[in-house]
């Protein structure tokens, strides 16, 4: 569970409540993280709230600076480097994908709705999954 500390920040989630053009691969969003699953090898996986698997609350993805931000519900926060960007055939999901301590995380978000996931691969040994959604649009003035 502790290693958690080290990927999640990698990555990201939250409301959405952007449409149409507010989505762009290129544009900061705010994401919140909805659910969590966390698994250890050989262990039953638990799920819940971001909070009760010390999991970040929110995100901030900013393609134009290649990172994620990330920040816990005690005010800790991480900066993950977003290591490549891809979009499927249909422009319609952007992924952003890192590489941190032994470790791999990758991000998919809707464009039409927001929707995200994340999933982590944590060493050998852990694993994780993180629902959420982003919004471009809650970082405008």
């Amino acid at each position: 569970m502790k290693l958690i500390n080290k990927y999640l920040a990698l990555m990201i989630s939250a409301f959405i409540l952007s449409g149409g053009n507010a989505w762009a691969a290129e544009a900061p969003m705010i994401c919140a993280v909805t659910h969590a699953i966390s698994c250890q090898k050989g262990a039953d996986c638990q799920s819940g709230s971001a909070g009760d698997l010390n999991m970040p609350l929110f995100l901030k993805i900013n393609p134009e600076k290649n990172e994620i931000v990330s920040k816990k519900e005690n005010g800790d926060k991480k900066i993950s480097i977003i290591k490549q960007t891809s979009r499927d055939k249909d422009n319609h999901f952007v992924i952003y994908q890192g590489v941190e301590q032994g470790g791999a995380w990758s991000t998919v978000i809707d464009k039409t709705t927001g929707s995200m996931t994340i999933s982590i691969a944590a060493g050998e040994n852990d694993a994780y999954i993180i629902y959420g959604a982003c919004s471009a649009s809650l970082l405008k003035p």
